[in-house]
């Protein structure tokens, strides 16, 4: 294999496939990548054998050839070569590889590439497009209620749900859930797929990339999920199980309903917050206290040996006197992911789940569990 490209265009490619990284990997070569010519292009890939990402660079192609090259250390070589020299790779039948640029070589050791595991192709068969932006806003709107308990596999991840012309996502740890729906997908597909963790948070690192596209298509299949931007394409093996009905945490008629600015409540349970620090998630403690009175809302929080605190907010409320007790981080994180001025605060008493969604659009919910006090 001989191939010849850019530094910037190297680097890109390797930043992309190194997404999926493994520290301690089990078999040698998974600490490397692919690399290797197709048709008229270079092309990189990159497992740990649960997720696998593969992207194309352009290149001048002198022979044909593929060989796995050391992720960590060729990265670093490429980084400190001269910016404006074209960088040329080669590779021989015993997978040495020599780099040129300039007046700089390096040689590294590689392993054959007959000993990289295969990667699954793209599946065109259930597969549907949506626009990026609203992807990336539904995964970031879920994926913070994960659990993060590991015997509760099943909620290891985000629950995706495609129905007819309707994407929708669900994520929850037990004690709360987030959910987000969106019906601008114009082919008409079926499935179900728990994404694990850290395959969606690979594929919001990936988004956030300089890609070109407007638009990322995605497949469910049995077994793994795939998506599709630009020239890179990300996989990942799904979560085994079978998510829990989600359907019937979401609660219906609240007899109380509340509208809260978004950036005063916010701020205002981040004040509180502060006070309630580094305590036990369990602790009672470590709470926010939300008291409803004529007209008002009290947020405040009191912790002994520290301190307390209280910030008032107007709101339109006419019932009797209410009080309810949350984690203070369930409800910043809900509020940081509402893009409107105003958001809706449904509830019935302080023992029973609160619904948040934004006032204006119900295509994003929110469930907490109040702390019992």
């Amino acid at each position: 294999m001989n191939v010849i490209c850019g530094k910037d265009e190297l680097l890109r490619g390797i930043q992309t496939v190194s997404l999926t990284g493994s520290p301690r990997c089990t078999l040698p070569v998974l600490s490397n990548f692919l690399f290797e010519t197709k048709g008229d292009k270079i092309k990189l890939s990159s497992t740990d054998l649960e997720i696998a990402i593969e992207c194309y660079i352009k290149g001048e192609i002198i022979e044909d050839g593929g060989v796995t090259i050391p992720t960590k250390k060729f990265s670093n070589i490429v980084k400190e070569l001269i910016m404006d020299k074209e960088i040329e790779i080669r590779a021989d039948e015993t997978s040495h590889i020599n780099i040129t640029s300039g007046k700089s070589k390096f040689n590294l050791m590689g392993i054959s590439k007959s000993e990289y595991p295969v990667i699954p192709i793209f599946s065109r068969e259930n597969c549907f497009t949506i626009e990026k932006e609203i992807f990336t806003q539904m995964l970031r709107k879920t994926v913070f209620s994960v659990s993060k308990d590991l015997q509760r596999y099943v909620l290891n991840g985000v629950y995706f749900v495609m129905m007819d012309n309707k994407l929708s996502m669900v994520a929850t740890d037990g004690r709360r859930l987030a959910y987000v729906e969106n019906k601008s997908i114009k082919e008409t597909t079926n499935g179900r797929a728990i994404v694990p963790t850290k395959a969606v948070n690979d594929i919001l690192r990936l988004l956030s990339s300089d890609t070109k596209s407007k638009n990322i298509k995605i497949s469910i299949t049995t077994n793994q999920v795939a998506t599709e931007i630009d020239d890179i394409v990300f996989l990942s093996i799904l979560i085994d199980g079978t998510f829990p009905s989600y359907e019937q945490v979401i609660p219906k008629n609240l007899k109380l309903k509340i509208k809260l600015n978004v950036k005063d409540t916010l701020a205002a349970v981040k004040q509180m917050a502060i006070l309630t620090e580094n305590r036990p998630s369990s602790d009672v403690s470590s709470s926010v206290k939300f008291y409803f009175d004529a007209d008002v809302l009290k947020i405040s929080a009191s912790t002994a040996g520290i301190g307390s605190g209280e910030v008032e907010l107007e709101v339109e409320y006419k019932d009797k006197p209410s009080e309810i007790n949350f984690n203070p981080n369930f409800v910043k994180e809900v509020l940081q992911n509402i893009d409107e001025d105003f958001a809706m605060f449904e509830f019935s008493d302080s023992l029973n789940p609160v619904l948040i969604y934004p006032e204006k659009n119900k295509d994003y919910l929110y469930v907490i569990m109040p702390m019992r006090i």
